[in-house]
């Protein structure tokens, strides 16, 4: 006799349903930062962000495949490089679980975020002004707990974060060692968080709001990353 067909949330649908945008975004957003992580880091970081969602859409493409959001959590847990491939699988694990065991995809994503938060504070050592995702990542929380029904402000908040990284002075990681060379740049990990939470918005947000904020975001990014030499 077989056991009870386990359920899917309304929430863990919705949240299965972004892994295409995530993918698109990140693709299109590797130039941009890749280039700003050429200025005092290892310049892997867009790559493996764009490596690690098109690995995800290569394991959903095949007989037996996961479910989406699972695949992504397993994909930039195990097998994404750099430092922050595993931060943000920590992210999206905590966002998988919520989505889980809450009514409202707005509540996964709220509750989520806080939590991923929490992980990432937790294995990274990193606080607020460290000039990292955290920059991007904490204002965005601190908005949701304050307003839970205001999405945009979500997304204002996290963009505003990532941006503001601009004038920080690294202290993590191999930036930390190039401090000045990177001020005037904002850092490729807040700009691609604040990218992230653009995306996951998108089902409880206006579309223009989340397309204007990724617009201002990558925008703003392209103008402070040096040209790329291509050839």
């Amino acid at each position: 006799m077989e056991g009870p067909a386990t359920m899917t949330s309304a929430a863990t649908t919705t949240l299965d349903a972004t892994v295409p945008r995530l993918h698109e975004a990140f693709v299109s957003a590797e130039p941009v930062l890749t280039a700003l992580d050429e200025i005092a880091g290892d310049g892997d970081f867009g790559v493996n962000l764009r490596d690690g969602f098109t690995e995800v859409t290569q394991r959903l493409s095949g007989p037996d495949s996961p479910s989406p959001w699972d695949a992504v959590r397993a994909v930039f847990l195990d097998e994404v490089g750099g430092t922050s491939g595993p931060l943000f699988g920590l992210l999206f694990q905590a966002l998988g679980v919520r989505a889980a065991q809450s009514d409202t995809y707005a509540d996964a994503l709220r509750l989520g975020l806080a939590d991923g938060l929490a992980a990432i504070e937790r294995v990274g050592e990193a606080q607020v002004g460290d000039r990292t995702m955290v920059d991007a990542l904490a204002p965005a929380v601190e908005t949701a707990a304050t307003d839970r029904d205001d999405h945009a402000a979500l997304v204002n908040s996290a963009v505003e974060g990532a941006l503001s990284t601009s004038s920080l002075r690294a202290r993590r990681g191999r930036a930390s060692y190039l401090a000045e060379r990177a001020v005037g740049h904002p850092d490729p990990g807040a700009i691609g968080m604040a990218l992230l939470l653009c995306v996951l918005a998108e089902p409880i947000t206006a579309p223009e709001t989340t397309a204007r904020e990724r617009t201002r975001l990558l925008e703003a990014a392209a103008r402070a990353a040096p040209a790329r030499d291509d050839t």
